[in-house]
Protein backbone atom coordinates (compact mmCIF):
# COMPACT_ATOMS: atom_id res chain seq x y z
CA UNK A 1 0.00 0.00 0.00
CA UNK A 2 2.62 2.61 0.86
CA UNK A 3 4.93 1.57 -2.34
CA UNK A 4 1.76 2.39 -4.34
CA UNK A 5 0.89 5.45 -2.32
CA UNK A 6 4.25 6.99 -3.17
CA UNK A 7 4.19 5.98 -6.11
CA UNK A 8 0.99 7.95 -7.10
CA UNK A 9 2.66 10.83 -5.15
CA UNK A 10 5.45 11.46 -7.17
CA UNK A 11 3.62 11.03 -10.26
CA UNK A 12 1.31 13.96 -8.92
CA UNK A 13 3.68 15.71 -8.09
CA UNK A 14 5.82 15.67 -11.33
CA UNK A 15 3.03 16.70 -13.30
CA UNK A 16 2.81 20.21 -11.38
CA UNK A 17 5.95 22.00 -12.39
CA UNK A 18 5.70 23.99 -8.69
CA UNK A 19 4.85 20.84 -6.74
CA UNK A 20 7.89 19.64 -8.93
CA UNK A 21 10.27 22.25 -8.12
CA UNK A 22 9.51 22.44 -4.75
CA UNK A 23 10.14 18.64 -4.35
CA UNK A 24 13.61 19.16 -6.34
CA UNK A 25 14.81 21.80 -3.44
CA UNK A 26 14.62 18.78 -1.27
CA UNK A 27 16.83 16.85 -2.88
CA UNK A 28 19.05 19.83 -3.68
CA UNK A 29 19.05 20.72 -0.08
CA UNK A 30 20.35 17.67 0.79
CA UNK A 31 23.33 17.46 -1.31
CA UNK A 32 24.10 21.26 0.11
CA UNK A 33 24.34 19.86 3.56
CA UNK A 34 27.09 19.21 3.81
CA UNK A 35 29.00 22.71 2.80
CA UNK A 36 26.85 24.19 5.56
CA UNK A 37 27.53 22.61 8.49
CA UNK A 38 30.95 22.86 10.32
CA UNK A 39 33.05 19.14 9.66
CA UNK A 40 30.32 17.10 8.52
CA UNK A 41 32.78 14.92 6.43
CA UNK A 42 35.60 13.91 8.89
CA UNK A 43 38.40 13.58 6.16
CA UNK A 44 41.22 14.02 8.88
CA UNK A 45 40.10 10.64 10.36
CA UNK A 46 40.31 8.44 7.52
CA UNK A 47 43.78 7.08 7.38
CA UNK A 48 43.53 4.96 4.65
CA UNK A 49 44.64 6.95 1.81
CA UNK A 50 42.12 5.23 -0.58
CA UNK A 51 39.08 5.78 1.89
CA UNK A 52 39.66 9.11 2.54
CA UNK A 53 39.89 9.81 -1.75
CA UNK A 54 36.73 8.26 -2.47
CA UNK A 55 35.40 10.64 0.51
CA UNK A 56 36.58 13.29 -1.62
CA UNK A 57 35.61 11.79 -4.34
CA UNK A 58 31.89 11.70 -3.10
CA UNK A 59 31.82 15.42 -2.11
CA UNK A 60 33.07 16.20 -5.45
CA UNK A 61 29.77 14.30 -6.77
CA UNK A 62 27.67 16.04 -4.02
CA UNK A 63 28.71 19.18 -5.58
CA UNK A 64 27.71 17.78 -9.05
CA UNK A 65 24.15 16.95 -7.60
CA UNK A 66 23.38 20.54 -6.81
CA UNK A 67 24.51 21.68 -10.27
CA UNK A 68 22.50 18.69 -11.61
CA UNK A 69 18.97 19.59 -9.02
CA UNK A 70 20.07 23.87 -9.44
CA UNK A 71 19.30 22.91 -14.01
CA UNK A 72 16.23 20.68 -13.32
CA UNK A 73 15.01 23.15 -10.75
CA UNK A 74 15.27 26.12 -13.21
CA UNK A 75 14.34 24.20 -16.60
CA UNK A 76 10.83 24.01 -14.84
CA UNK A 77 11.01 28.01 -14.21
CA UNK A 78 10.89 27.10 -10.76
CA UNK A 79 12.92 28.95 -7.94
CA UNK A 80 16.29 27.58 -6.24
CA UNK A 81 15.79 27.81 -2.23
CA UNK A 82 17.52 27.48 0.01
CA UNK A 83 15.48 25.62 3.54
CA UNK A 84 16.51 26.09 7.02
CA UNK A 85 18.88 23.51 8.39
CA UNK A 86 16.02 22.04 10.36
CA UNK A 87 13.82 20.85 7.31
CA UNK A 88 17.28 19.19 5.68
CA UNK A 89 16.24 15.32 5.84
CA UNK A 90 20.28 14.58 7.42
CA UNK A 91 19.55 17.27 10.16
CA UNK A 92 16.64 14.85 10.95
CA UNK A 93 18.50 11.39 11.37
CA UNK A 94 21.45 13.51 13.58
CA UNK A 95 18.91 14.27 15.33
CA UNK A 96 17.38 10.93 16.04
CA UNK A 97 21.18 9.43 15.65
CA UNK A 98 23.25 8.61 19.60
CA UNK A 99 25.84 9.68 19.69
CA UNK A 100 29.24 7.54 19.59
CA UNK A 101 29.96 6.02 22.46
CA UNK A 102 33.91 5.67 22.65
CA UNK A 103 37.36 7.31 24.20
CA UNK A 104 40.38 7.40 23.38
CA UNK A 105 42.88 6.25 20.12
CA UNK A 106 39.16 4.01 19.32
CA UNK A 107 36.99 7.16 19.27
CA UNK A 108 38.50 8.35 15.87
CA UNK A 109 38.45 5.22 14.09
CA UNK A 110 35.24 4.52 15.61
CA UNK A 111 33.52 7.96 14.97
CA UNK A 112 34.33 7.56 11.11
CA UNK A 113 32.40 4.46 11.21
CA UNK A 114 29.11 5.78 12.75
CA UNK A 115 29.54 8.61 9.96
CA UNK A 116 30.08 6.48 6.99
CA UNK A 117 26.83 4.00 8.76
CA UNK A 118 24.82 7.24 8.79
CA UNK A 119 26.02 7.91 4.98
CA UNK A 120 24.91 4.34 3.90
CA UNK A 121 21.56 4.59 5.23
CA UNK A 122 21.33 8.11 4.13
CA UNK A 123 22.18 7.43 0.35
CA UNK A 124 19.97 4.15 0.67
CA UNK A 125 16.72 6.18 1.30
CA UNK A 126 17.65 8.78 -1.23
CA UNK A 127 18.10 6.33 -3.64
CA UNK A 128 15.06 4.31 -3.29
CA UNK A 129 13.17 7.88 -3.56
CA UNK A 130 14.77 8.38 -6.58
CA UNK A 131 13.85 5.41 -7.84
CA UNK A 132 10.00 6.35 -7.41
CA UNK A 133 10.90 9.78 -8.65
CA UNK A 134 12.73 8.65 -11.76
CA UNK A 135 9.76 6.41 -12.94
CA UNK A 136 7.35 9.27 -12.08
CA UNK A 137 9.51 11.75 -14.45
CA UNK A 138 7.91 10.39 -18.10
CA UNK A 139 5.47 13.37 -16.50
CA UNK A 140 7.17 16.04 -16.09
CA UNK A 141 6.86 19.50 -18.10
CA UNK A 142 10.70 19.12 -19.25
CA UNK A 143 12.31 16.28 -20.05
CA UNK A 144 15.54 17.45 -17.65
CA UNK A 145 14.94 16.54 -14.59
CA UNK A 146 14.57 12.76 -15.37
CA UNK A 147 18.16 12.94 -16.75
CA UNK A 148 19.63 14.57 -14.13
CA UNK A 149 17.68 11.82 -11.91
CA UNK A 150 19.27 9.19 -13.42
CA UNK A 151 22.54 10.05 -13.27
CA UNK A 152 22.32 11.39 -9.57
CA UNK A 153 20.48 7.68 -8.69
CA UNK A 154 23.29 5.74 -10.18
CA UNK A 155 25.79 8.09 -7.97
CA UNK A 156 23.55 7.34 -4.74
CA UNK A 157 23.62 3.57 -4.92
CA UNK A 158 27.63 3.79 -5.66
CA UNK A 159 27.66 5.93 -2.23
CA UNK A 160 25.58 3.52 -0.65
CA UNK A 161 27.63 0.62 -1.36
CA UNK A 162 31.25 1.93 -0.25
CA UNK A 163 29.76 3.21 2.82
CA UNK A 164 28.77 -0.08 3.89
CA UNK A 165 31.72 -1.83 2.80
CA UNK A 166 33.95 0.78 4.64
CA UNK A 167 32.37 0.48 7.38
CA UNK A 168 33.22 -3.50 7.43
CA UNK A 169 36.19 -2.56 6.68
CA UNK A 170 37.04 0.04 9.65
CA UNK A 171 35.82 -2.12 12.74
CA UNK A 172 35.56 -5.60 13.86
CA UNK A 173 32.29 -7.62 12.43
CA UNK A 174 31.05 -7.54 15.51
CA UNK A 175 30.94 -4.27 16.07
CA UNK A 176 30.32 -2.95 12.53
CA UNK A 177 26.97 -5.07 12.45
CA UNK A 178 26.32 -2.94 16.06
CA UNK A 179 27.20 0.52 14.48
CA UNK A 180 25.14 -0.71 11.08
CA UNK A 181 22.08 -1.88 13.37
CA UNK A 182 22.41 1.97 15.30
CA UNK A 183 21.98 4.36 11.94
CA UNK A 184 19.16 1.62 10.51
CA UNK A 185 16.68 2.34 13.40
CA UNK A 186 17.48 6.25 13.46
CA UNK A 187 17.24 6.65 10.14
CA UNK A 188 14.14 4.70 9.99
CA UNK A 189 12.48 6.35 12.94
CA UNK A 190 13.79 10.00 10.96
CA UNK A 191 12.04 8.76 7.81
CA UNK A 192 8.97 8.11 10.04
CA UNK A 193 9.15 11.54 11.12
CA UNK A 194 10.34 13.56 8.15
CA UNK A 195 8.03 11.56 5.60
CA UNK A 196 4.55 12.57 7.56
CA UNK A 197 5.56 16.44 8.11
CA UNK A 198 6.45 16.47 4.81
CA UNK A 199 4.06 15.68 3.40
CA UNK A 200 1.52 17.47 5.94
CA UNK A 201 3.31 20.28 4.79
CA UNK A 202 2.83 19.59 1.56
CA UNK A 203 -0.83 19.52 1.55
CA UNK A 204 -1.54 22.35 4.27
CA UNK A 205 0.86 24.76 1.48
CA UNK A 206 0.02 23.53 -1.92
CA UNK A 207 -3.46 21.43 -1.30
CA UNK A 208 -5.32 22.82 -4.29
CA UNK A 209 -2.85 21.28 -6.53
CA UNK A 210 -4.07 17.80 -6.13
CA UNK A 211 -7.25 16.85 -7.01
CA UNK A 212 -10.40 16.29 -4.23
CA UNK A 213 -9.57 12.20 -4.67
CA UNK A 214 -5.26 12.39 -4.11
CA UNK A 215 -5.94 15.14 -1.33
CA UNK A 216 -7.89 12.26 0.59
CA UNK A 217 -5.85 10.00 -0.30
CA UNK A 218 -2.51 11.73 1.08
CA UNK A 219 -4.34 12.97 4.10
CA UNK A 220 -4.52 9.25 5.26
CA UNK A 221 -1.19 8.70 3.66
CA UNK A 222 0.30 11.30 6.46
CA UNK A 223 -0.36 8.49 9.05
CA UNK A 224 0.86 5.85 7.30
CA UNK A 225 3.95 7.40 6.24
CA UNK A 226 4.72 8.29 9.97
CA UNK A 227 3.97 4.53 11.37
CA UNK A 228 5.89 2.96 8.21
CA UNK A 229 9.98 2.32 7.64
CA UNK A 230 9.66 2.30 3.87
CA UNK A 231 11.18 5.39 2.06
Amino acid sequence: MIDGLKRRLHRDIVADPVLHGRVLNLYLNGEQYPHRVKDYFPMAAAEELSLAQRMRQHLREEDKHVALYTRAIRALEQPVTELPLHDVYNTVIRRHTPPPEATGRDASRLGLAHFLAHLHFLETRVAHSLEYHLDACAHAASPYPAKAVQVILADERTHAAYTREAVFGLLPKRVAGQVIGVHRSAEARANREFSARELRRLLDEEGARFGAASRALYACGTALLGGQVHG
